[in-house]
């Protein structure tokens, strides 16, 4: 249920947004400007707008000072010889100024633009390198032997790179000349797969690259074992 205050409240409004449409029509009216159909508009809205009738009544001797001002004996100045030059000096100016904004805006936009896209080429490459992951020793065999692995590819079928190295002599492996290695690779469900061996020299480098049975999320970890069947590296993922 609304009260009288809330009557009144939609009558301010409606007052206001009718005085928004007859607010510039003041001056026209004291000067007889308007056509005969909003003549009889603002003068139904005079009726019910107090600030139209202060305004009105204010200014409502201007049309009778202006029609007794005698403006026969005015003569205007003609315009400097230098008026016209400078002005269009000051546009030309205000042009070139213009112009050199946008383009530093532009240029500035364009450096931004580039320095956004090296950033994600940047990061896309980062995320998208293969990480090199070290394996770990594992017993006395492992004395001598280093190993790096990558897995590259897509994630449903990787492929394993490993990068395999050898300290030679009798401090170091492989204590026999024809000592041979093997990688597996193991599953979570424990299920392991022959990934080849390989009988490297001493102080030789080996890389072999092999494509897994298992997608990525699949894959337990990465062994080499010698040729005894000990372990001597391992890679747990």
């Amino acid at each position: 249920m609304t009260g009288p205050g809330a009557g009144e409240g939609a009558a301010e409004r409606e007052l206001a947004d009718e005085h928004a449409r007859f607010e510039f029509d003041d001056a026209a009216y004291l000067l007889d400007a308007l056509e005969p159909e909003q003549r009889e508009a603002f003068e139904g809205h005079l009726s019910r707008c107090p600030v139209c009738r202060d305004r009105v009544a204010e200014f409502g001797d201007l049309p009778r000072v202006l029609a007794r001002a005698d403006i026969s004996a005015w003569v205007p100045e003609s315009p400097p010889d230098t008026l016209l030059p400078r002005l269009l000096r000051q546009v030309t100016a205000s042009r070139r100024r213009r112009a050199w904004r946008i383009g530093s805006l532009a240029a500035a936009a364009a450096c931004l633009l580039a320095l956004l896209a090296t950033g994600a080429v940047l990061g896309w490459q980062n995320a998208h390198r293969p990480q090199t992951l070290a394996m770990q020793p594992v017993g006395s065999n492992a004395v001598g032997v280093h190993a790096t692995v990558q897995l590259v590819g897509s994630d449903s079928s990787p492929r394993v790179k490993l990068a395999c190295g050898y300290a030679g002599g009798s401090g170091g492996y492989p204590r026999r000349a024809d000592t041979s290695y093997r990688m597996m690779i193991f599953n979570h469900r424990g299920e392991r797969v022959d990934l080849g061996s390989w009988t490297p020299q001493p102080d030789e480098d080996v890389q072999i690259t092999r494509t897994s049975p298992w997608p990525r999320s699949s894959i337990s970890r990465i062994e080499v074992f010698d040729d005894r069947g000990e372990p001597v590296l391992r890679l747990r993922l």
